[in-house]
């Protein structure tokens, strides 16, 4: 299913049919509202595999890959790589699975050794991995600190994402199970927002009275 059928699939839901052209949820307007119900998709199959399990953890079929991805920075050897979008606060960092270099040949690295915002305050004095490099994210700006040139590589990552929220073509990264916990989240908030008073006259008061 791409990106824009089930936002249409979502419109139709909550106008009962076909919307008109001028509805109030439009395609954007989801889209938007789409990307949180994903995370709360996600963060419920966390606690459903914890309750299974016994682990905290996100199943495979919630992640996305992100190719050629550039990397900035260099100073004082910290460089910098903008993720395609802020990764879930699901656990320490289960957002966010894997992170790799790859060299203008094709050829790709070993995945980097990813910290929690604990480990950050003590890893510059922990000795080297060998062949790793270590990496922290911050909100969107992964950092990873390295003698290398890390700017003639580009990076891929592999996230928690229902893939490209800018392309509505794009397929919707989603389990099939786990599409109606999103619809029941889209419908709660879309609906609040559909059946709230509009305030129609133009008396310079923001109040909404309804009879």
């Amino acid at each position: 299913m791409t990106r824009k059928q089930y936002i249409e699939q979502i419109r139709r839901l909550i106008y009962g049919g076909q919307p008109s052209d001028d509805a109030e949820i439009s395609v954007g307007l989801v889209n938007q509202w789409l990307n949180q119900a994903i995370g709360v998709a996600a963060k419920q199959n966390y606690k459903d595999n914890y309750s299974l399990d016994g682990i905290g953890y996100v199943s495979n079929s919630f992640y996305s890959k992100f190719t050629g991805i550039a990397i900035t920075g260099g100073s004082n050897f910290l460089w910098s790589i903008s993720l395609p979008q802020i990764p879930l606060g699901i656990g320490a960092q289960d957002g966010l699975s894997t992170l790799q270099l790859v060299d203008s040949d094709g050829r790709i690295t070993q995945p980097f050794v990813l910290l929690t915002e604990n480990q950050k305050t003590y890893f510059d004095s922990m000795r080297p991995i060998p062949n790793k490099v270590l990496g922290y994210y911050e909100g969107k700006t992964l950092y990873a600190k390295s003698t290398l040139v890390l700017s003639q590589y580009t990076a891929n990552v592999t996230m928690v994402s229902g893939g490209l929220s800018t392309d509505l073509t794009s397929t919707l990264i989603i389990p099939d199970d786990y599409i109606p916990v999103m619809t029941e989240y889209l419908k709660q908030q879309l609906l609040f927002e559909r059946m709230q008073p509009v305030d129609v006259q133009q008396d310079g008061m923001d109040a909404v009275k309804t009879t």
